[in-house]
């Protein structure tokens, strides 16, 4: 029976987590109907940086509840970062104040992408040890890495609060939708 069951490409779980990320970046951006936090961008590069945040989010979602190691991480991290460099490119004005300097912030992607996972490290350190105002204050904090290279205010923990909170309770769906979506 095992030749009916086919399962899905890694490619395919590429697609689904860049899907999934990008639905994450759509409805929390400032111009989203249902956004949990206004998100205050100040950076030339921010929603550059704000993507590429959604997609490690989506990259841990799916390798922390990968317990059959159905996803190869290193296939998923690249794919990820080709379409962040790809993205930047072909859709710079979306992502850039000065689309013109796009290539000086795709350029960056590897190196945000890597501080983002490194910080997402610790989020299963927390998860496992019950700290979830560890883990709001974390989300928050990436979160605000990509509006403003300065220390984040209490102000900005308690307005990122929120999202920070919907982002950590729907990380189990996201591995779900990824799932589902490879699949098809």
């Amino acid at each position: 029976m095992s030749w009916f069951s086919r399962k899905p490409t890694q490619q395919k779980y590429v697609e689904a987590a860049i899907t999934v990320a990008s639905n994450l970046y759509l409805h929390t951006i400032p111009e989203a109907d249902d956004a949990a936090a206004l998100l205050q961008f100040s950076l030339p590069d921010s929603r550059y940086r704000y993507m590429i945040c959604c997609l490690s989010t989506v990259v841990t979602a799916a390798l922390a509840y990968d317990e059959k190691k159905q996803i190869k991480p290193e296939v998923l991290i690249k794919g990820c970062l080709y379409f962040a460099t790809w993205t930047a490119t072909e859709h710079a004005q979306e992502y850039f104040d000065d689309p013109a300097r796009s290539q000086d912030s795709a350029s960056s992607a590897t190196a945000y992408m890597q501080g983002f996972l490194k910080r997402w490290s610790q989020w299963s350190d927390f998860e496992k040890e019950g700290k979830n105002d560890e883990i709001i204050e974390l989300i928050s904090s990436m979160i605000h890495t990509t509006e403003s290279n300065g220390t984040a205010e209490k102000t900005d923990m308690q307005r990122l609060g929120n999202l920070a909170l919907e982002i950590d309770c729907r990380l189990p769906t996201m591995r779900g939708a990824i799932i589902e979506l490879a699949n098809r």
